[in-house]
């Protein structure tokens, strides 16, 4: 099937980030044949785009973009100021413009987006790749192929077969989900998993003052490889903990539960359940392997 990408000609990335970076350059590497537009009010992170060819023209004020050219736009920036750029933005936007983004919280946040954009059309959209590094120094070219891309629209639309279709042409495998449905999955099996491993190494370093020791001088690879996303970005991460709030502290009391179900089992020394508990859970991780 010819690539058209959705039919946008001219797209603007707001945020010039990893995920911003990765995204243009993407385009690139795809095939896109329209002009790809970036904003970032780092004048810094501009020119290294440019200098990336990742974007064709970037610019540091909205005053400065071509809006009348422009038929999507993709929010880059941390999601706890998506209201802000959208208020900025929306006297801007011409009528025909798509809006999306690319952040890891939806929920009612998709829909206060939607009230705003109104009357052009606002579809969320979170790709399921990245890295804990930032800036768009960093930013991969292929990230998004063969991933996962979850689209959270609040109503049917032309405009989401558009949208799904720019994605499939960058090459990343498209399912469309519910946004609050979507806020309570990747709680679980992403924002859980960073909350942890932050968790993780501030016990550590309580743990290297209690001793007078500092045990990040001893890790094997486990600590390493379970720790990595912990050297992802504060103000990223601080971001989608509030905004996802509720499933965030729900999906954390649910592994205080596990993790106070393993320490009486430890504590009582109940080998039965210990190692039921222990088996299970290997099962479950070596079937992710089998899909």
């Amino acid at each position: 099937m010819k690539k058209d990408f959705g039919n946008f000609k001219n797209v603007l990335i707001i945020g010039l980030g990893l995920i911003g970076g990765s995204l243009a350059l993407s385009l690139k590497r795809e095939g896109f044949e329209g002009t790809i537009y970036g904003f970032d009010l780092n004048e810094d992170r501009v020119r290294t785009a440019i200098e990336l060819h990742a974007i064709d023209k970037g610019f540091t004020k909205l005053e400065q973009v071509p809006w009348s050219n422009i038929d999507l736009v993709i929010l880059a920036t941390p999601v706890k100021t998506f209201e802000d750029v959208a208020n900025q933005i929306k006297p801007f936007l011409d009528k025909k413009t798509v809006i999306s983004d690319v952040g890891s919280v939806k929920g009612d946040l998709i829909y206060r987006l939607s009230e705003i954009f109104k009357p052009n059309v606002f579809i969320g959209a979170h790709p399921i790749a990245g890295t804990e590094k930032e800036g768009i120094e960093n930013a991969v070219i292929g990230l998004f192929k063969n991933a996962k891309l979850i689209l959270t629209p609040t109503e049917e639309s032309e405009q989401l077969t558009r949208l799904k279709k720019f994605w499939e042409d960058i090459g990343s495998n498209v399912e469309i989900m519910n946004p609050h449905l979507h806020d309570f999955v990747f709680a679980s099996v992403s924002h859980l998993p960073h909350a942890v491993a932050f968790a993780l190494v501030d016990a550590l370093i309580k743990l290297s003052d209690e001793k007078g020791i500092d045990l990040f001088q001893y890790p094997g690879g486990g600590f390493r490889d379970f720790t990595r996303i912990a050297a992802s970005s504060p103000t990223v991460w601080k971001d989608i903990f509030l905004e996802n709030k509720k499933e965030v502290l729900h999906t954390i009391d649910e592994f205080i539960n596990s993790m106070e179900t393993l320490k009486k089992y430890i504590e009582n020394e109940d080998e039965q359940n210990l190692e039921k508990l222990l088996a299970e859970s290997r099962e479950k991780r070596l079937s992710m392997d089998e899909n």
